[in-house]
């Protein structure tokens, strides 16, 4: 078992990855222990990738075995975050990723040398997140309502 110190060194460590935001964020939505078989289903990935991305997780500290149950005589482990890390747990930045979907990772040089990576100071850091904030009501209400519209065409 990994002390604290060594958890905490791990999570430092870990690379960002979007598979491991998605299973955290699927954790948090569904606020219940869950499977990697139920993850790999609701994120359309394979189970061995989900499986690993959830050890990982798992050896980070951010997420813990929480039950255990047979499934046709096999063992299923179900996963939940670590209480007190249910808060906004991210592992890639998402004002690094408004950057790339803006394009503004890099910018043309004013003097038409190579493009300059972009930095981001505590003001536009700021300025950024608070975009972000204002911008994920609209793209999940966005992402409900196209939810509805597919539930209604299986349904109809």
């Amino acid at each position: 078992m990994a002390t604290k110190k060594e958890k905490a060194e791990r999570r430092a460590s870990l690379r960002p990855h979007p598979a491991r935001d998605q299973i955290l964020d699927v954790m948090r939505s569904y606020g219940q222990p869950i499977s990697p078989t139920q993850l790999a289903r609701i994120t359309g990935t394979t189970l061995g990738s989900t499986a690993y991305h959830v050890r990982t997780l798992v050896s980070a500290g951010l997420v813990e075995l929480a039950d255990e149950g047979r499934v046709r005589g096999a063992v299923e482990h179900f996963y939940a975050l670590v209480p007190g890390s249910q808060g906004d747990i991210r592992l890639t930045d998402p004002v690094t990723q408004l950057l790339g979907l803006c394009g503004a990772l890099t910018l043309p040089d004013p003097d038409g040398g190579y493009p300059r990576p972009a930095v981001i100071d505590d003001v536009a850091r700021e300025r950024l997140t608070a975009i972000i904030a204002q911008l994920s009501p609209e793209v999940q209400q966005i992402v409900a309502e196209a939810l509805a519209r597919a539930d209604a065409r299986r349904q109809g």
